[in-house]
């Protein structure tokens, strides 16, 4: 899994699927974090997830329907699963992604799958958040924080002046569970490495 951030760390991207896109001279330097961190065997894990919030619908649909905003702007493939994470990545958050990442998979619902977490278990299974399918297959789900937070949003009124107003309730991303099966590759989302970017984004 590959993450990158500017120069002081303000902002980041978490690459859920490989990415082909960027150029090596991009970046001042790089670091190799886990060449291959081991995939733990998680026991009665439906406990913890019974105890989320469920909703019938998907992430892009909720996300649409105004349940919750990005904390930024993560983006999709063309069916919808999310191919990576742009967040706001000081030097905290960052430390706080990398001790807590973890690898692991579990049975569910007579299924195997695959877990990965960007937070602490506390965080990850907090019985106030949201697990949302990517699609219609169910074979990949992120687990969501809705926060107390909101940021003012501008949209344009009937009569076309400007309005401010709260945005819903900013969501954060805590983990992704997702089958072998899943456009998610286990074997890339096993080996972590950081990228420092020479100019900010």
């Amino acid at each position: 899994m590959d993450i990158t951030c500017d120069q002081s760390c303000g902002m980041g991207y978490i690459y859920l699927q490989q990415f082909k896109q960027h150029q090596k001279e991009d970046f001042d330097k790089s670091r190799l974090i886990a060449s291959a961190q081991p995939i733990e065997v998680i026991d009665n894990i439906y406990l913890k997830l019974n105890k989320l919030n469920w909703p019938d619908k998907k992430y892009i649909d909720a996300l649409m329907d105004g349940n919750f905003i990005e904390e930024f702007q993560n983006d999709f493939d063309e069916n919808a699963y999310l191919k990576g994470i742009e967040l706001q990545l000081n030097q905290q958050r960052l430390e706080s992604i990398i001790e807590h990442y973890k690898l692991a998979t579990f049975e569910f619902n007579k299924n195997q799958f695959y877990y990965i977490a960007f937070a602490e278990d506390e965080k990850v299974f907090d019985s106030k958040n949201y697990v949302y399918p990517l699609s219609d297959k169910e074979d990949a789900f992120v687990i969501i924080t809705r926060s107390q937070e909101r940021r003012y949003q501008i949209t344009l009124g009937e009569n076309k002046e400007s309005e401010k107003s709260l945005s819903p309730k900013i969501a954060y991303i805590r983990a992704l569970i997702f089958k072998e099966e899943s456009p998610y590759d286990i074997d890339y989302l096993k080996r972590l490495k950081l990228y420092i970017s020479n100019e900010d984004y």
